[in-house]
């Protein structure tokens, strides 16, 4: 398959009006003279070994701070640049990123505030496989790789359900799950009745597997399971957005 077949798979991949506005993208974090003096001393190096050709090029990239059309469709990071730019530029959406850890589930998450059109839409719990990142640190590029993935995933995170909604039970599972170090909330019958019988009824246990199917929460939220009477699982803590938090980030804690 030829270069040219590639870009016309990708096109039709990502969509011609944002791959028509990576064009765009380069000439604004692209020197024109730098440009242009790259590819007047990548003419002198034709004649290299294609191995040698290739190594050339990169160090001349780098010399010049050029970035080519290739290079945002085939560098994860390069994308990831290109993706934040075009989600805050042309669809005016934003992602601060507040908080990087990682879990015992072989995944990175942070906590992230996502706005539309300077809007505050939700406040969420981004979960992604850690092959995603070079290391498992808070650290800007897993900042800006974490900020590329939501936006990918930004009309679903809208959608999530809005933590507030739902009964002060849930919420309190939902609380304990996102402070817990092993982001788990483990009740068993001795602490709902020395914790919890006080504030709740069998009623709100009701309304709470209400709320789990409701929400489809079967597999974060269990009952009865190996001796608990309530059991909240890790990934509880992904499935809402926590409106309570938002236009209120800078006094909010994980």
């Amino acid at each position: 398959m030829s270069i040219f077949q590639d870009f016309e798979n990708a096109k039709k991949e990502i969509g011609l009006k944002k791959y028509n506005a990576i064009e765009t993208y380069l000439n604004n974090i692209t020197n024109k003279e730098n440009l242009e003096a790259y590819f007047k001393q990548l003419s002198t190096i034709c004649s290299l070994p294609i191995n040698k050709l290739n190594e050339t090029m990169e160090t001349l990239k780098v010399k010049y701070g050029v970035v080519l059309l290739d290079d945002v469709l085939y560098k994860k990071n390069e994308w990831h640049k290109f993706n934040n730019w075009y989600n805050e530029t042309y669809l005016n959406r934003n992602v601060e990123v507040t908080a990087i850890w990682d879990s015992d589930y072989d995944d990175l998450r942070c906590i992230a505030f996502l706005s539309e059109n300077n809007i505050e839409k939700a406040n969420i719990i981004a979960s992604y496989d850690s092959k995603e990142f070079d290391n498992l640190e808070y650290s800007e590029t897993n900042k800006f790789i974490f900020k590329s993935l939501i936006y990918d995933d930004f009309d679903s995170y809208l959608q999530l359900p809005k933590i507030s909604s739902c009964s002060s039970l849930l919420q309190e599972i939902y609380d304990n799950v996102c402070e817990s170090d092993a982001t788990m909330c483990h009740i068993t019958e001795e602490d709902w009745q020395e914790i919890y019988a006080d504030r709740y009824t069998d009623k709100d246990i009701e309304k709470l597997k209400s709320e789990v199917k409701k929400y489809e929460l079967d597999d974060v939220i269990t009952f009865d399971d190996t001796g608990y009477k309530i059991v909240g699982w890790g990934d509880l803590e992904t499935r809402f957005n926590d409106d309570r938090n938002l236009n209120n980030k800078n006094e909010f804690e994980y």
